[in-house]
């Protein structure tokens, strides 16, 4: 399900810069309407964009043109939602510089995210950027994650525990089980499973095991 913020940043795909003297009118439309106005389309506008698109869905912003500004806006989650902030590093992760965008979900290999953004190879675009280039996913919602345990040991349908609910809460994050997570292990948490287990490329055998579980702490 696509956040309200996705949903508004992929009205805007495609704005890009004009370069030299020309500008783009609807990326000074974005520094005008945020208050912060370059005059120009040539300057990063990552945070810019960030911020517009926050405003046209009444949620929290930086308020600021630096990517870095979003690590101190709403709350950092391991769980992040379609619509979700991003926060990324550029240079070093102690450098001032970084990118900011709109997370959009993970790639089939669970090594790289899909993000939405402005000033994307000077576009609004979507790209995949790797999973060691973030700083944090920052949530501008009420969704609270940060309760979400990752099971041990194995888990087969028939069981009931509240190891078969943590799983369901996680399969329920990552849009694969619908429906409430009530630590019973029946068929329809072993379809979600198994759908899981293919989409990653493990063993599709419909039981939670150390392959599932490697794969859950690479997305966390």
């Amino acid at each position: 399900m696509l956040g309200d913020t996705l949903k508004i940043a992929l009205g805007e795909l495609g704005q890009k810069e004009i370069h030299g003297e020309k500008h783009n009118e609807r990326i000074l439309e974005y520094q005008e309407t945020t208050g912060l106005n370059f005059g120009n389309d040539e300057v990063a506008w990552c945070s810019i964009f960030a911020n517009w698109v926050a405003m046209q869905a009444n949620l929290p912003r930086s308020n600021k043109p630096n990517a870095r500004s979003w690590l101190q806006v709403g709350k950092k989650t391991k769980w992040p939602q379609p619509g979700d902030i991003v926060v990324f590093w550029r240079g070093s992760k102690d450098d001032w510089r970084g990118h900011v965008g709109f997370f959009m979900g993970y790639t089939k290999s669970g090594k790289s995210i899909y993000c939405l953004g402005g000033n994307q190879d000077d576009e609004v675009n979507i790209q995949t950027y790797p999973l060691d280039r973030i700083l944090d996913f920052i949530s501008l919602t009420d969704h609270d994650n940060s309760d979400l345990q990752i099971p041990t040991g194995y888990l087969r349908q028939g069981d009931s525990n509240n190891h078969v609910k943590q799983l369901q809460q996680l399969l329920k994050q990552l849009d694969f089980l619908s429906g409430s997570a009530d630590g019973v292990f029946g068929p329809k948490t072993e379809a979600a499973l198994r759908a899981f287990q293919k989409k990653y490329e493990i063993t599709v055998d419909g039981i939670y095991g150390s392959e599932s579980r490697a794969v859950l702490e690479k997305l966390v």
